[in-house]
């Protein structure tokens, strides 16, 4: 009788949101925005297994999904960008014929395991990914730009590949733009890196780390109403020739707000006169949105919507004048609205947490003599 046992590994990844302090809208029009993590998490554990399997878990969504590695057995090897965008058709048209289920984060699962692990590995290279997450889906917070972050590094770990932040960074923005189209790069950078930044695109270099004295604690309020980035930004394009003035206050207040960080001084003055310049513009603010801010107030809090607005989510900001936070938080609940309380901003971006080798053991079978 013998024992058939070998060493696997497992990783455990964490990967933070980000939220927009100043900018939105002005920065499609060249003005700087103003960005930071947040201390909200996707965090993904990926187990190597002994059987040539994908298995997929996502408690919180109810997600159990498996595959057979030998499902890229006819997908074209990605090697260019032609090729990349053939393997995520091919792929994707598998999966419509095997599985009724057709999540994006089980696809980019798939997409991001035959992107990294090399052919020759994959016979004995199953895996179990679990991923739990602290970020609402599409309320501006990057959840998908976190989700990308933590499978690049957990999967390159495994591999013993290139866990450089400037190679995770790229091959999360690949599988953002499976997710958006064409994104900007500001969520999947501000993952990556972790920390405050400016972003303006029109820059050589498109990302300024904002080394902050002292960086500021948030309430992220969803106001769970649904919104369309695309449909919004479009509606403000079509008037953007009548707001030139409020995209430069705009840009003006992002850079008075890095000044104010890098100094270590106070940011609410500015928040409450963003948010005022983004709710002129057409489409963005909703009676949600514009509840939300008010009960902020209301508390002495100063708040303003992050992201394209239309519903989504607001930051309100916490400083040594805020009292009654607990009141704060249980009016806005009352409300009808979900919160994430006291969240640090500027920390650190996707990071292996854990990372462990165990022995598997087989059933014992029978030698030949």
């Amino acid at each position: 009788m013998a024992d058939v046992s070998c060493r696997l590994m497992k990783v455990k990844v964490r990967c933070p949101g980000k939220v927009i302090l100043f900018g939105e809208h002005a920065s499609v029009y060249g003005y700087p925005s103003l960005v930071t993590t947040v201390s909200a998490y996707t965090q993904v554990e990926i187990e190597q297994l002994i059987e040539p399997v994908i298995r997929y878990e996502a408690p919180a969504f109810d997600f159990k999904l498996e595959c057979k590695v030998t499902l890229f057995d006819d997908v074209t090897p990605i090697r260019d960008e032609v090729s990349e965008k053939q393997a995520c058709q091919q792929i994707r048209h598998i999966l419509s014929q095997k599985q009724s289920v057709t999540e994006e984060s089980w696809f980019l699962l798939l997409y991001f395991y035959h992107k990294i692990v090399p052919h020759t590995d994959r016979s004995r290279f199953g895996i179990k990914v679990t991923a739990t997450t602290d970020l609402w889906p599409g309320a501006g917070m990057g959840s998908s730009a976190s989700y990308c972050c933590s499978l690049a590094l957990g999967l390159l770990t495994l591999c013993n590949g290139d866990i450089s932040s400037a190679n995770i960074n790229r091959i999360s923005y690949q599988g953002e733009k499976v997710f958006h189209g064409t994104p900007s790069g500001v969520d999947n950078t501000a993952c990556t890196f972790g920390g405050c930044m400016m972003y303006n695109k029109t820059r050589q270099k498109d990302f300024c780390p904002v080394p902050a004295k002292t960086t500021p604690r948030l309430l992220v309020i969803n106001s769970k109403q649904v919104h369309n980035t695309a449909a919004i930004v479009g509606q403000v394009r079509l008037q953007h020739h009548k707001l030139t003035n409020t995209f430069q206050r705009i840009g003006e207040i992002a850079l008075e707000g890095e000044e104010r960080l890098r100094a270590g001084r106070d940011i609410s003055a500015l928040i409450t006169e963003n948010h005022n310049l983004l709710n002129s513009l057409p489409a963005v603010s909703n009676q949600h949105t514009d509840r939300i801010v008010q009960i902020c107030r209301d508390y002495g809090v100063s708040a303003k919507i992050t992201g394209a607005g239309g519903g989504g989510v607001v930051i309100g900001i916490i400083n040594q004048h805020t009292h009654n936070l607990g009141d704060l938080i249980k009016s806005l609940k009352s409300a009808g609205y979900e919160v994430l309380k006291d969240l640090e901003t500027g920390v650190a971006g996707v990071h292996v947490v854990e990372e462990d080798t165990y022995l598997h053991c087989s059933e014992w079978t029978e030698c030949s003599s």
